[in-house]
């Protein structure tokens, strides 16, 4: 897994940059009601990634956290 620490200061700026306040911020409430859907007993196949819908917005979550920590 590619985390924030892995990117300089500069790259985060340009991730960042990639979307307004308000779309990060729609990202985030939409992950939020994604694990609405999330279903405990689903068949490996049928998970984007073989990954359960809550192990990937954890990640995704983790991710957007540590980009805005780091840039403070």
């Amino acid at each position: 897994m590619t985390l924030t620490r892995d990117f300089s200061y500069e790259q985060l700026v340009t991730i960042k940059a990639f979307f307004t306040d308000a779309e990060w911020d729609t990202i985030d409430a939409a992950l939020e009601d994604y694990k609405c859907y999330a279903q405990d007993e689903v068949a490996e196949e049928d998970l984007i990634g073989g990954i359960p819908v809550i192990d990937r917005i954890e990640s995704i979550d983790e991710k957007i956290y540590h980009l805005y920590k780091r840039l403070g």
